[in-house]
């Protein structure tokens, strides 16, 4: 059993006995032949090498610019002041009242430790176990 198909052992066998010499002379695979006609026994043809695909495109236009008349910053101070405002007046909403109770929170805990610590405090609270 030959791992080749039977065209190709054919071939091989004809390549071999021709030369009555030790050098074997094997065919390129497709993909090594390049191109040409279509060959609809191994798949569909693309095309020639370096034009696969069919017809050329047109309408493709492509604009460039040059490296020195770039400038990558322009505008970046602008942009950056306004987006941060823009985002933040999104979601200002979301954290500003967490952030006010929570301030207004701990001064009043502050306050209410100082009048605990205090001589009216002690006065007034002294008396009660802890």
């Amino acid at each position: 059993l030959s791992p080749f198909p039977a065209s190709r052992t054919s071939d091989y066998q004809e390549s071999t006995s021709r030369n009555s010499s030790t050098s074997v002379t094997m065919r390129p695979t497709q993909a090594l032949n390049g191109g040409g006609a279509p060959n609809w026994k191994v798949g569909h043809w693309l095309g020639d090498w370096g034009s696969f695909g069919g017809s050329k495109q047109k309408g493709i236009i492509h604009y460039g610019l040059s490296a020195n008349r770039q400038n990558p910053t322009a505008g970046m101070v602008h942009d950056a002041f306004f987006n941060t405002f823009r985002r933040t007046k999104g979601q200002i909403f979301y954290w500003l009242p967490p952030l006010v109770a929570g301030y207004y929170l701990m001064q009043w805990a502050t306050e209410r430790n100082h009048y605990l610590q205090s001589k009216a405090g002690r006065a007034e609270f002294g008396d009660e176990a802890e």
